[in-house]
């Protein structure tokens, strides 16, 4: 009775398969689901007793899955009847060519592992893109996915992360240093302007007392005493905020005590030239 029943043949369209394969296949899809269940649990409980953060376990959770459905669709095709050897062989012939087309997705897969394991890069870390502050909020195989300090969300491949220079805020010292340069009249008192300079920078809440803020007299311009501020704080996605109160509290202080911010300043000189020709005597 049991072997008449598996041995049942099911026909959908030009297909026929018996129970027992049915059964089969779907022992295969439930024992692949399964362990990814199992694999995702022991990632979740493996969070709270490693160094193992969110783009790791999500790596390591892609590979997995994408491991284990091969295998199960490998597994199931086989149990259908259906020859693997062609596929196979299809296979090669295909992946060549889809390999040469794809040379630049496969840099940002492998740039997607170093970024993962090497932990140069990690969930939540800030970084400095060409001169734009973002916030890492997921690493995938092919792309990294960051947040601008605007709340606009950015794509970008995973090689241009890896392979060119970013800036990480993150990680490195547990302060960074911030730099607002401005420009004063000639005839200026260099004293007031460095005092008024190092009082706008203090009276930050956001600028720590240590490493002290400095200032510096960089040089002579075409039109103004230039001068750069520098001070440490602990909050890099604030840069952008810090640097605007800055300016804001120079401002005022330069206005307060006369202190000229100049504009550039040209001479224009005009040539006249005399119309007409000369008449030569005869």
């Amino acid at each position: 009775m049991v072997n008449e029943l598996l041995n049942t043949t099911i026909e959908i369209g030009h297909y026929a398969f018996t129970f027992l394969d049915f059964c089969e296949v779907t022992s295969v899809v439930f024992l692949a689901w399964f362990s990814l269940w199992l694999l995702r649990r022991a990632l979740r409980r493996a969070e709270r007793f490693s160094k193992l953060d969110e783009g790791k376990r999500f790596i390591v959770h892609r590979i997995v899955s994408s491991f284990v459905w091969t295998i199960a669709t490998l597994t199931v095709l086989s149990a259908l009847g259906l020859n693997l050897t062609a596929v196979w062989a299809g296979s090669a012939a295909l992946l060549v060519g889809v390999g040469i087309g794809l040379q630049g997705f496969f840099n940002d897969v492998v740039s997607g592992f170093v970024l993962l394991f090497e932990g140069g890069v990690s969930v939540g870390n800030i970084l400095d893109v060409e001169g734009q502050l973002v916030r890492v909020e997921r690493i995938d195989l092919r792309s990294t996915r960051v947040v601008t300090a605007s709340g606009e969300l950015m794509v970008l491949p995973n090689a241009k992360v890896a392979g060119e220079a970013v800036l990480n805020l993150s990680q490195g010292a547990k302060s960074v240093r911030i730099k607002v340069d401005v420009g004063v009249a000639y005839g200026s008192d260099v004293q007031l302007v460095k005092k008024l300079l190092m009082q706008a920078v203090s009276d930050q809440p956001e600028m720590l007392k240590r490493p002290e803020p400095c200032v510096y007299f960089k040089d002579f311009g075409d039109s103004s005493l230039d001068f750069s501020v520098m001070g440490w704080h602990r909050e890099p996605w604030d840069r952008l905020a810090i640097q605007s109160r800055i300016r804001e509290a120079i401002d005022a202080a330069f206005r307060e005590h006369g202190v000229q911010i100049p504009f550039p300043q040209r001479d224009l000189h005009i040539i006249s030239q005399r119309q007409g020709a000369e008449e030569i005597p005869g």
